[in-house]
């Protein structure tokens, strides 16, 4: 009976003297676009969009779910009389980081930083005018994942993310680069 009475009294003090903390979900959606022309006959244009699916718990701490789909199309060619050449690169990125948020969550200003991982497909095609087209695969890769971010709450439920985004990929031969990506995009919290 004491150590009914024990239990039960222990858990009025640590239900009282402990502040709740509410799960929330967030759901975001970034998209991002470059076009870069040299002359009319080289050219760059690169695209990608990300879905996120964040759940929150401990106020400040998240688990993101994202995937971000990204296109490439370079067209090249060295002169006049030379073959056009057009690749297109296609990258797929499954990403769950950890997220880390310095403010509030009724903040204007929340400040955050991530870390985790992700699995990357990649994909590249290029075609030389007049000659044989190659693809290049290379195999699906799990890496490591970090970045930084602010998220401006505009309403309750409403607010706009700006986040940069590293992924160590792996390029051959044991070696690894840092790929990036700059985000700004929309949130919503249900």
């Amino acid at each position: 009976m004491k150590k009914i009475l024990a239990f039960i009294i222990l858990s009025v003090i640590v239900s009282t003297t402990i502040p709740a903390h509410a799960l929330y979900t967030e759901l975001g959606l970034s998209y991002g676009r470059k076009t870069t022309t040299f002359d009319e006959n080289n050219s760059f244009d690169s695209e990608s969009i990300t879905g996120s699916l964040s759940l929150y718990f401990l106020e400040r701490l998240a688990l993101e779910l994202s995937y971000t789909d990204a296109r490439g199309l370079r067209q090249e060619k060295a002169s006049a009389s030379d073959a056009q050449r057009t690749t297109t690169q296609k990258s797929q990125i499954m990403g769950a980081d950890l997220i880390l948020v310095f403010a509030d969550k009724k903040a204007l200003f929340q400040p955050y930083i991530k870390g985790g991982g992700a699995q990357i497909s990649r994909y590249q095609e290029v075609k030389i005018q007049g000659q044989d087209t190659f693809t290049i695969e290379p195999e699906k890769a799990t890496v490591p994942s970090y970045g930084a971010g602010l998220k401006i709450q505009l309403t309750e439920t409403f607010g706009v993310k700006l986040s940069y985004d590293v992924w160590k990929t792996p390029i051959g031969g044991g070696l690894q680069t840092d790929d990036t990506a700059v985000r700004a995009g929309i949130t919503w919290v249900l």
